[in-house]
This record gives structure tokens, sequence and C-alpha cells, in this order.
């Protein structure tokens, strides 16, 4: 673990603005070599889904269990200028669930010929099954590994506040967008962390570049994973405790449900660089959100 993270540790403004709008926009959360080793791993994984799919090259690419294809995925998970905001936000009892590597050629076409990609929430069957208002299960960090700092670009179209909200607002009187809707424009390397109640959609890319962006999803342990409920051992074997711990690495399987200190090496790790009180203090927030 780089103990530079703490650096980068949640402030007010950040917990304020993440509770009440559902988002956060971390910039420069990649550095340059980061940036590059994802782009050519994600270029790699991409060309091998095409060839095995026999997809053409204008179709949009969707890979799950993409941390396994790179070592420079792994870094992602506690990168440090992200990791820290993920334990304020989720706590120290987390894990990885998901990763989802998305290229979005350009469409081709105007934007007036085509339509984004749907409105919804993420989250699976906890959607409809659990009762209302949904609570905070697990967060997304969208990391961009390409440029959507214009409107053609497809970036990520995000309702502020939506997360508060079990339905989708309603359009505009015009007939326009959903009220309040408004879409994320980036520069590569900028990670966007969301809820995953805020309702999102895809925009439209009518540029003449693809759109390239890995989403790691990040719950709490007590949920089963999307990508693997045991990830392979070659993967665990070359992890320290806490990033095995985010891979879904524990001691017992009642450890997901009432862990001892082996399950969560990530909590030891907080009380012996920042104390008792910090990390009860995790602990405290997550009660005041439920």
């Amino acid at each position: 673990m780089d103990a530079s993270c703490f650096d980068y540790k949640m402030t007010d403004e950040q917990r304020t603005h993440f509770d009440e709008q559902g988002y956060l926009i971390v910039e420069d959360a990649i550095d340059d070599d980061l940036l590059g080793r994802l782009v050519e791993a994600g270029d790699r994984v991409d060309a091998q889904e095409r060839a095995a799919k026999g997809m053409e090259p204008d179709e949009l690419m969707s890979k799950f269990r993409t941390i396994v294809e790179d070592d420079a995925f792994l870094e992602l998970l506690d990168n440090p200028k992200t990791f820290p905001l993920l334990w304020d936000i989720l706590g120290w009892n987390i894990q990885h669930y998901i990763s989802h590597l998305i290229y979005y050629p350009p469409e081709g076409k105007s934007a007036v010929d085509l339509k984004p990609g749907g409105w919804h929430q993420d989250g699976g069957r906890p959607i409809h099954e659990m009762e209302r208002p949904h609570p905070r299960l697990s967060l997304k960090v969208a990391f961009w590994l390409s440029d959507i700092d214009a409107e053609d670009r497809g970036g990520i179209r995000i309702i502020p506040g939506s997360h508060r909200r079990d339905e989708l607002p309603d359009r505009q009187p015009d007939g326009g967008d959903h009220e309040g809707a408004l879409q994320v424009r980036v520069k590569a390397g900028t990670a966007v962390f969301f809820d995953r109640r805020m309702w999102h959609s895809r925009g439209v890319n009518t540029s003449d570049r693809t759109r390239k962006v890995i989403f790691l999803g990040y719950s709490y342990r007590w949920l089963r994973g999307l990508d693997y409920n045991v990830m392979p051992d070659e993967i665990l074997e070359k992890c320290d405790p806490v990033r095995r711990q985010l891979l879904g690495d524990g001691v017992d399987v009642k450890g997901w449900w009432q862990p001892t200190d082996d399950d969560v090496p990530l909590k030891g790790w907080l009380r012996e660089h920042l104390g008792e009180d910090y990390v009860k203090g995790i602990s405290e927030k997550q009660v005041a959100l439920s």
C-alpha cells in the first residue's frame, strides 16, 4: 500500500458534494505512465474481443471481468488518488465487485440520427427487490482512458441528485432531456465516482475518436461479486493483503458477514497509520447514512 494516498483523503466539501449530488470528479487521478499502460492493455483487450466475436470495427465493445486481463488494471483497485475516497464513502468492509471495459467507436452518423443510451440505475435485482428508498450498497468509478471533454465524444450523462429518487425525473416541458440532466466532460486520466442509484446513460459519439473507459465497482463485502466470487489464485498470489481483500479474499466464509481483523486488512492498515479514532469515525459515518 502506498502511504501517499493519505494526502488525498476526502474533504468535507467532497463528502457533501457526493452525498447531495451523487457523483464526484477527480482530475488527474491517473498519471501519464499508468494511463499509457492502461490504454495499451485496453487496446489489446479490445482487439482480442473483436477478433474472437467477429465484431465490426464500429461496434461498441463491452468486456466484463477486465480486472484480470492486465496488472495495470489491478493498480486501479487502490489508486492513491481514489482509494481514500472509497473507504471514506463505504467504509473499510469493502470489495471490488465488477470491472467493465467499454470501447465505443465513432458512430459515423449525425447526432440528429442517434439516440443516447437508455437512462438506468445500476444494481440488478436489488432495484426491484429491496424496499424504497434504496440504500447505498455500492458505487462505481469510471476511469477515463480517452478525452470526453466535448459533447460529441459520448461522455456519461447523469442527473445530479437523482440517487435520492427511485423514479426517473420527468422530461422538461419542451420535450427535451430529463430535468437536471448533464453530460460529464473530462480529460483522459480523470476518475468519475457515482452512486450506483444515480440515473445515468451513455452519450452519443459522433467524434472522430473512440471513447475508452473502464468502470470499477465497489460494494460491501457481504454482497456477491459480479466479476468473481472467488478470484483466480494466480491473481490473488500477486497481490498484497489489502488488494486481496478488495478482490474477495477472506479467512472464513463467516467473515463476509461478521469480519475479523484478518478478514479486513484494510481496517488494520488504517488503524496502524491513522489511529483507532479515525477507523471508528468511518464506521460512524456509515451508521449516520443508514
